[in-house]
Order: C-alpha cells, then structure tokens, then sequence
C-alpha cells in the first residue's frame, strides 16, 4: 500500500502531519532561545534541546499503531490464509505513521542545526539515533496492544500512558528512571556529549516493553504463561537498565569530549570555542582595557590568558593568577563582558565574603574600571536590594576615590581581608 493510499484512510496519519508541524513550531517558539544559549554552535546541546517533544512523538506513535492494528483485527484480517508473515504484515501497516513520527523528532533537529549553522558529527546525532529507534519500539506495543484490544480503549489509553512514562520521568521515581525511560531531561553542556550506554539504556528498556509485548501475542503458551513471560521479561530488563544507569545522578551517563579551541593576542591571550559566533578578536579589545585598568588600580596583575568559560562544561575550572575563566560570549552577548571581568578579578579569600564590605569593594572596583553601571544592575536584580544601604556605600567609595593612590590600593587591600574577618564593618 502507497503512503497516499494510507493518508486516505488512515486518519490517525493526518495527526501525523499535524504532529511534524507542532514539534517544529515548539522548537522555534519555545525551544529555540535555548539550543545554543553561550553561542558557541555545540552541537549535543542542540540536538537534545530539539528533541524536546519526544513525548508527545511517542504518544502519537502509539496511538496509530493500536489504531492500524485494530482496522486489521476488525476487518478480519488475520482469520484469512497466511500469504505474509506476520513480521511483513505489521512493517507494511506501521511504516506510513513511524516515518511521519520519525519526521516529526529529525525536523526540529534539523531546523536547530541550520539556525545555528553547526555541522553535527556522528556523537552529536547519537540522542537522535536513540529517539527513531525508541519510536520504532512503542510502534510494536501500539499495535500489539491494538491488537488485543479494542482500539477505541487501547488507542488513547496507551496513548496517555506512554506520554505520561516518558514526560513525567523527569519529576518522578529515582533518578536512574528518567534516564531509561527516554526522555532528555539535561542537555550536554559544552564538552560533553551522549555516551553509548547513555544512548542504549533508554532503547534497551523500551525493547524489553516491545520484546514483552509480542510475547503476549505470539507466543504458543497458555494466557497465565504468556503474562508471566512478558511481566518477567520487563522486570529484568527494567532492573538491567537501572544498575547501568544507576549512579549517574541527575547530568550522569555523559562522555568529555574537548572543545576546539580559537585564541588571539597576548598578555592577555583570549581564547573561545572555534565554532563561537564571536571571535576572540572581537573580545579582545574590552578585556584588555578592563585588565589595564585593573592592573593600574593595583587589583590584579594582568593574566596570561583569559579563557571562556562556556568552553569549559558543567564545572568550570576556578581561575589563577595566570589564567582566567570568565563567560566571555555570554557577557558579550549581554553587553557585560568588563564586568565579568572585574568581578572574576577581584577575589576574595574566602567563598563567603561580609557583604557590606564585598558590595564596597567591588564598587570600589567597578569606578576604576568604568563597570559602575552593570555593577548597580547587577545590585538593583537581588531582590534583598535596599537603596538606603546603597547610598551609604556610595558615599564611603567617592571619599576613597579622593584618596591617594596609595592609600586606596591600601583601601582595598584592607577590604578584601575585612570581608573575611568577623566583627570588622564598611
């Protein structure tokens, strides 16, 4: 039967349709702010992002098979002379509507690909791989199910239930679950892609769902062994999958894979991701002024190289005395980038600095290296933000910029121990 032939009277195809054009328009209207948010083009990120309604593909998927099952089992079908094997039959009814659901998890990749004009390679497309044969997978429980069923009970039955299994794993059960049950629930951050366990768990569960399934139907046993079979099937699958998933936490089942770098100047050297839609030239120029004048003001001695931190995955590293890790194409992208600077220079020697004297001192800082303005932004978002306080240091930071040079590298030397120190005030 042609794919015209199956549009014509298979409705349940026309939702098809219609899904491919949903999961497209919830990429570009929901999705798309996110598939590349540091603008540096990684691929991963963009796939998984895309593949976002992966659930509502798997309902569809399996809502038409039950469907198509039920119009062959009410039309008498498999009472007639076997002249195919059943393997045959169920690939002819089912390919028209796993195409349309294929179509509908490739397009939005492929639209979030050519927005970001990124090439994928063979690991960024590995979530992909797993989403088609996952879709393939409850293609067989729908029919199945449609089988034994009657379709009007079986089709949005099983339909709201795999929707549910695959969308709620993200808020539900231990964290091992949302990793088998098929739905991308972190994107990889930049140097991290899929691994292959990561990518096989999700289709090793839902083949034991599918394996089961077809036991229920083919099997030459008694109903009570045939559930026993099946139910026992999904157990030791499930369990399978769990202790190979199990441990990951939350970002777990990732593989490191470095991140091609692009670097110009020196004293400082700048370095980004290659595939940054902003070059390390471009930046160059305003980290340089930043680390001047934070050098003239006695803050910092200037880096050997200051490198994006977006290239530097979910962790990045803390910065050195000749290294700094500062977001450099995120800043830029929010007009912040010698700001971040400035903040990234100015270390306190403790994680939790008194905040009267670090909101001094860094509006200390701020003044000498022109960042005033992102700096009192940056201090009217906290919502514990009191005007009153603000004025106050305001005043203290104009009678220190009246100092000396040295007395105010002196200031502020004082300030970054003070902060750390009990008892002592701005």
């Amino acid at each position: 039967m042609t794919l015209r032939s199956h549009l014509r009277i298979g409705s349940p195809l026309w939702l098809g349709l219609l899904m491919v054009c949903f999961t497209v328009l919830y990429y570009l209207d929901v999705a798309a702010k996110w598939s590349d948010p540091h603008g540096i083009g990684w691929a991963p990120g963009m796939v998984a992002i895309a593949l976002g309604t992966t659930a509502y593909s798997t309902a569809f998927v399996a809502v038409m098979a039950a469907w198509e099952a039920g119009r062959l089992t009410r039309g008498g079908f498999w009472e007639l002379a076997p002249a195919r094997t059943r393997a045959h039959v169920v690939a002819r009814q089912l390919w028209p509507g796993v195409t349309l659901a294929w179509l509908a998890a490739v397009a939005p990749v492929t639209v979030s690909l050519f927005q970001n004009r990124t090439v994928p390679d063979g690991w960024s497309l590995l979530p992909l791989v797993t989403v088609l044969v996952d879709l393939a997978l409850w293609a067989v429980v729908g029919f199945v199910a449609g089988s034994k069923v009657n379709p009007m009970i079986a089709a949005p039955a099983l339909g709201v239930l795999s929707f549910l299994l695959v969308s709620t794993s993200v808020a539900v059960g231990p964290v091992w679950w949302r990793h088998i049950a098929g739905m991308i629930s972190e994107p990889p951050v930049a140097g991290e892609t899929y691994s292959l366990a990561a990518a096989a768990v999700p289709v090793l569960f839902t083949a034991g769902l599918a394996g089961a399934a077809v036991l229920l139907w083919v099997l030459a046993a008694p109903r009570t062994v045939r559930v026993v079979a099946a139910v026992a099937l999904v157990a030791v699958v499930t369990l399978g999958a769990s202790r190979i998933a199990d441990g990951w936490g939350y970002f777990g089942g990732m593989r490191t894979q470095a991140v091609p770098m692009s670097c110009a100047g020196r004293a400082p050297q700048i370095c980004v991701a290659a595939s940054s839609k902003t070059g390390p030239g471009t930046l160059r120029a305003e980290v340089a002024r930043t680390v001047e004048r934070l050098s003239t003001a006695g803050v910092s001695e200037p880096p050997a190289k200051v490198v994006d931190t977006s290239t530097e995955g979910r962790y990045p590293r803390p910065s050195t005395a000749k290294t700094w890790y500062v977001p450099l194409t995120t800043s830029a992208r929010k007009g912040e980038l010698g700001y971040q600077v400035m903040r990234d220079a100015v270390r306190f020697p403790c994680r939790a600095p008194r905040a009267d004297w670090a909101r001094a001192v860094l509006a200390w800082a701020a003044e000498r290296t022109g960042q005033t303005t992102p700096y009192e932004k940056a201090l009217r978002a906290d919502p514990f933000f009191n005007d009153l306080v603000w004025q106050k240091d305001r005043k203290q930071i104009d009678a220190v910029l009246e100092l000396p040079e040295s007395r105010q590298r002196a200031w502020f030397a004082h300030g970054l121990d003070a902060a750390c120190t009990k008892g002592k005030t701005a």
